[in-house]
């Protein structure tokens, strides 16, 4: 064949050339890449993508995303709510359990997510339910979180009602010098019990015979707010603090205080350890 026969065909091939290097340079931004290593790459990330983006949709009344604190209302969110206020029994506690993961971050200032998520849930209720009668509680539901509830809202909340302590859940913790009163929940007043009544009279006795002063701290479990919780406490150290008054100890040699939550002795994610937390500490001191 002449070779001016094959000069078109070489023009050809070089357009062809020209065209595709500047489809995958100008249209493709891929220049220097193999086209079809270009494609296959485009493709992969296009359904990766669609396969992510399609945001999670809240089923839930309240609705938790994975890690998050943060309630987030769902379908039925206002029924809900005033569902669980209407049928709250007269004279029980209105109990808010958090679920969580053991693999959730707990948010600062909280021991664990699910807590966090029932301190936020109770917020929902203020000016709706007495404060001094929610409780607020958290549960486990696993160790890990299983990969799928990652991607989607978790039904993390749970309000219960139950039976609100009896009034004669008084004890007395004595370490050396250091005295523990503990109070029933939500409590100020020191209810009628023999023990307590007889500790503080021997205590009072003991009290005249020398001349040792007395510090009064109230403390409380994490079940309200720390504002909440610094009055109470408060409130049962002035409580102790008139009694011994009315006794015959000078004001003067007794000093009170208020720690609230800050102090606890044990874990306030467990109904004992709140229990044991709620307290008002004595600790005798001998003049120097």
């Amino acid at each position: 064949m002449p070779r001016l026969a094959l000069l078109p065909i070489g023009i050809f091939l070089i357009w062809c050339y020209v065209c595709q290097q500047w489809y995958v340079c100008s249209i493709k931004q891929k220049c220097g890449a193999d086209y079809t290593t270009v494609a296959v790459v485009d493709d992969s990330l296009s359904t990766n993508e669609s396969a992510t983006s399609e945001p999670a949709v809240n089923t839930y009344a309240l609705g938790f995303k994975w890690n998050s604190a943060e309630p987030e209302p769902g379908p039925g969110y206002d029924e809900f709510l005033k569902s669980k206020v209407s049928s709250l029994p007269e004279g029980q506690l209105f109990e808010i359990v958090g679920k969580y993961y053991g693999d959730e971050t707990a948010p600062e200032g909280y021991s664990n997510m699910g807590l966090a998520r029932a301190d936020n849930v109770k917020k929902l209720f203020e000016g709706q339910v007495d404060d001094e009668l929610i409780v607020v509680t958290s549960r486990q539901i696993g160790a890990k979180s299983p990969e799928p509830m990652k991607n989607s809202y978790l039904d993390a909340i749970s309000i219960n009602y139950k039976e609100a302590p009896k009034g004669d859940e008084v004890e007395i913790i004595e370490v050396e010098n250091r005295i523990s009163i503990l109070f029933p929940y939500g409590s100020a007043t020191k209810e009628a019990n023999p023990q307590v009544d007889e500790y503080l009279e021997k205590l009072t006795e003991r009290l005249k015979k020398t001349d040792e002063t007395v510090s009064i701290t109230g403390h409380t479990d994490a079940m309200g707010t720390e504002e909440f919780n610094h009055k109470l406490a408060l409130d049962r150290a002035k409580h102790i603090q008139s009694i011994l008054i009315s006794k015959g100890i000078p004001a003067d040699r007794i000093q009170i205080a208020s720690m609230g939550e800050k102090q606890p002795v044990a874990s306030n994610d467990t109904e004992e350890g709140r229990r044991q937390n709620r307290r008002v500490e004595l600790v005798l001191n001998k003049k120097e």
